[in-house]
């Protein structure tokens, strides 16, 4: 079964089998620094915390978002998930 995907400029949202681990992917290109890629992860993690998002998803980061407050990455999700 091919995944769905959900693009913008700062994501690729891929949507996996119900029930499925959440993948966040930071790659150094986008991040050069370790702790940028951690706080990626952690506000990416909390937005869907927030957002009540159990569904399986590959979340690949395209952009350096560290600079960003966790409700602004939370509104970015969100509208991509509208489009699901």
């Amino acid at each position: 079964m091919p995944q769905r995907k959900i693009s913008s400029q700062d994501f690729a949202l891929y949507f996996k089998e119900l029930g499925a681990k959440i993948d966040i992917i930071v790659t150094k290109k986008v991040a050069p620094r370790a702790v940028d890629r951690n706080r990626i992860k952690r506000l990416i993690k909390e937005a869907l915390q927030h957002l009540n998002s159990k569904n399986g998803l590959k979340i690949i980061v395209r952009r350096n978002i560290a600079g960003l407050k966790e409700q602004e990455v939370q509104s970015k999700i969100a509208q991509l998930l509208k489009f699901k």
